[in-house]
């Protein structure tokens, strides 16, 4: 079933039979009307309105994917997924299963193959995933913010925060828990170079619990995230990333790798090694203040680099 919402048009794309866990069907966009076909994924709580927004406005890549962007719809047809996820929150999909997804929305709008997948953090992995297992769907990559495999210490932090989740769900404070969930995420996304730079350290309240300037910050941030993200859902994606492994040097398609050298949830290291494995691949690390969230707030740099690979 196809709908047509402002500039875009949404699909109804139905699951593999074996991946009905995961809900019966998740939603596609396509904005543009010829030109290549570019994939654009995000992290776990971007959806498909990449291109424009619910309201008509910019989506949620401003800057990258967009009308006057270098991933435009003007000259381009831009793919938007809602990712799929276990709404009962108790079991996570692999990415490769993520991939069959994107798969699957390709077929839903009639669409052999992407000449581009555009993938950052979660969505990168899916990326990673599809262009091994889908070798014939795509011809070129382009991976921001997102490794091979997992690094240990971002699993760890993720347990952490689906524990909260959990324990919030049991005592019917499941929002309150995922607002938490979210803050502790936060100060994995971003710097304390750029805590340091935007506020104060401390307290001189006598409360226990009284509110800092970096703490309501994030709790004004992990309440937003409540518009966007169900406690269940988070359960499933945030475990789907701890689930993804992919081989490298399977992946022949021409890539480009960014990342930011300030990044703690992907370090560089990881980007190097997964750049060295990949066989026909081009690497950029940046120099950011923001960390993993580099793919969001520095698309004044990333645009240029992303034209140039696709020229």
């Amino acid at each position: 079933m196809a709908t047509t919402i402002g500039e875009g048009l949404d699909v109804e794309v139905r699951l593999p039979p074996h991946l009905q866990r995961y809900g019966g069907a998740t939603t596609a966009r396509l904005s543009g009307c010829s030109g290549p076909v570019v994939v654009a994924l995000g992290g776990i709580s971007a959806d498909r309105f990449v291109c424009t927004g619910k309201d008509g406005g910019p989506g949620w890549w401003r800057g990258l994917v967009g009308a006057g962007c270098p991933i435009d719809p003007a000259c381009a047809r831009i793919v938007g997924l809602d990712f799929a996820a276990d709404p009962t929150g108790v079991r996570a999909p692999s990415t490769v299963e993520q991939a069959e997804v994107v798969a699957a929305a390709l077929d839903s709008l009639g669409l052999d193959a992407a000449d581009l997948l555009l993938g950052a953090s979660y969505g990168g992995m899916v990326g990673l995933a599809f262009a091994q297992h889908f070798p014939a769907r795509i011809r070129r990559l382009a991976i921001l913010c997102a490794p091979a495999t997992p690094h240990p210490a971002a699993t760890a932090m993720r347990e952490l925060q689906r524990r909260t989740v959990a324990m919030g769900l049991a005592l019917g404070s499941g929002a309150e828990a995922l607002s938490i969930a979210r803050g502790l995420a936060m100060l994995t996304y971003r710097t304390p170079e750029e805590f340091d730079a935007r506020f104060a350290g401390g307290n001189a309240e006598d409360a226990s619990l009284a509110v800092s300037a970096p703490g309501a910050y994030l709790r004004a941030r992990g309440d937003s995230y409540l518009s966007v993200m169900s406690p269940e859902r988070f359960l499933s994606l945030s475990a789907s990333i701890d689930r993804h492994a992919v081989d490298p040097s399977a992946i022949p398609h021409p890539t480009l790798v960014i990342g930011a050298r300030s990044d703690r949830l992907v370090p560089p290291h990881q980007l190097e090694a997964l750049a060295g494995a990949l066989p026909n691949c081009e690497l950029h690390l940046l120099d950011s203040l923001y960390g993993h969230d580099s793919f969001l707030k520095e698309t004044a740099m990333i645009a240029p680099l992303i034209a140039g690979f696709l020229a």
